[in-house]
């Protein structure tokens, strides 16, 4: 999902790996309140095409074109691409998915996690959402529905699929050992490692799939960043030296492993540690885990002392006491932190 706040003047407090993840699901949700009631399949005709192309991917991707669209024409580029982007589905769009397929195709989403997903599906030209009542229904037409079944249940989908979820676990991995990844480095894998001689093999679909599976921005010179969603200011990490291709292919598997949990077993006596200090303290919307891992995450940003305090301060119900002030210092300066060499890197 891309990454619209600009945090500059924000205190640490408001830029937690929480609040950051609140504020982009508030963006979504002032989106989706945006989105026509129809879709390419359903009450699209060649007056209204256009609207319906703005909101879709390929005007992201193609923000120059000046040809005018037809609903025949979308209807055809949508179905030829529905088998590669079948498999170049985020892991939550692949789930809603599921779902879709499996209840006759009409969910209402379970909750606002869900609604960044729901998204994508629609301007995949794949999916309408509409509000009820209380819920938001998300609703896959019937002249996909057949066709999808189809694709995903090949044997070469699956296959596919099984590749992408190793692929992202190892992209998670990184984000979480490096904070960010130059696009260049998880475009190369994926082509390599996974797509290379299928036919899911297209550029443009895999780039559409990282800006939807993992949290991303801009550079000043317009290049996409992957960030993991705890990073709050990409800009300190940009002068860090950049992880290649190569570098990617040599990283320890058992260290990938752990950071793909997002837990190495040398920050678990930490973690384990300020829960316990947390447990019963913390504001009840935000829970002991969210808490310990908003603090981890400053932590990997080296904020200072001051700044930890403060956000301690705010996640609790009561002032913090000398324990856990303590334990926060400690959290600060054993945690790894992001900017320096990566983690997991085969010497």
């Amino acid at each position: 999902m891309l990454r619209e706040i600009n945090v500059q003047t924000l205190t640490w407090a408001d830029k937690t790996m929480s609040v950051l993840r609140t504020r982009q699901l508030e963006a979504c949700e002032a989106r989706v309140d945006a989105l026509p009631a129809f879709g390419l399949f359903s009450g699209c005709d060649d007056t209204r095409v256009e609207q319906l192309w703005r909101l879709s991917y390929d005007a992201q991707e193609h923000p120059l074109c000046r040809r005018l669209h037809t609903a025949s024409a979308l209807v055809t580029q949508v179905m030829i691409q529905l088998p590669a982007e079948a498999v170049l589905l985020s892991a939550q769009e692949d789930m809603l998915l599921d779902r879709l397929l499996s209840l006759g195709g009409a969910v209402p989403l379970m909750d606002w996690d869900e609604l960044d997903a729901a998204e994508s599906l629609v301007r995949r030209l794949w999916c309408v959402m509409r509000k009820q009542d209380d819920h938001i229904l998300l609703m896959l037409p019937e002249e996909l529905r057949t066709p999808l079944l189809l694709i995903t249940t090949s044997r070469a989908h699956q296959e596919l699929r099984a590749a992408m979820e190793s692929f992202h676990a190892k992209i998670r991995a990184m984000l979480y050992l490096g904070g960010m990844l130059k696009v260049d480095v998880p475009l190369s894998l994926l082509r390599d490692t996974v797509l290379q001689g299928t036919y899911a093999d297209d550029e443009t679909l895999a780039l559409r799939y990282l800006r939807t599976a993992f949290d991303c921005t801009y550079d000043s010179h317009g290049e996409m960043l992957l960030l993991h969603p705890g990073l709050a200011e990409p800009e300190r990490l940009m002068k860090q030296v950049p992880v290649s291709p190569e570098m990617a292919r040599t990283m320890d598997r058992q260290v990938l492993r752990q950071a793909a949990m997002g837990l190495l077993d040398e920050e678990r006596p930490l973690y384990e540690m300020m829960a316990g200090l947390l447990s019963a303290a913390v504001r009840p919307e935000i829970g002991v885990e969210e808490a310990v891992e908003d603090l981890r995450m400053l932590a990997k940003q080296g904020v200072s002392e001051q700044e930890m305090d403060e956000v301690l301060s705010s996640l609790l119900i009561m002032q913090p006491t000398d324990a856990m002030r303590s334990g926060a210092r400690l959290l600060l300066q054993m945690t790894p932190r992001w900017g320096t060499k990566p983690s997991g890197m085969v010497q």
